[in-house]
């Protein structure tokens, strides 16, 4: 019994430390009167991020608008490229420091999460 807690105790402790640097995404639509008809009737994939330092890394995943976007102010964006398809790492700038929210916008759908630099 005691070798089954101790177990427990190292599995639950990997988990926390393999999931620190992960950021829970979640799918929004940019304009959900655009859809219209064509909106998907499946759910959509919401890609996973993970960041350590300042290195973002993306699943696989289509061409993807990335943006650095101020918390308290949704308008106010710090950073903003192109992450191409294929292309899973981007490295910010290290000037960026504090809690922002990250976009990936692709078409009408964008995946957002909180990360702090």
């Amino acid at each position: 019994m005691k070798r089954f807690f101790v177990s427990l105790m190292v599995w639950c402790s990997m988990t926390v430390l393999a999931m620190a640097g992960r950021i829970p995404l979640t799918a929004g639509i940019i304009d959900p009167g655009a859809a219209g008809n064509d909106a998907p009737r499946d759910p959509v994939y919401v890609p996973s991020a993970e960041i350590e330092g300042n290195v973002l890394t993306v699943s696989d995943h289509p061409d993807y608008v990335l943006q650095i976007v101020d918390l308290g102010d949704a308008d106010m964006v710090y950073y903003e490229t192109v992450l191409p398809a294929g292309t899973n790492t981007v490295v910010l700038p290290a000037t960026l420091s504090g809690n922002y929210e990250v976009r990936l916008i692709w078409g009408n759908w964008y995946f957002f999460g909180q990360i702090s630099l």
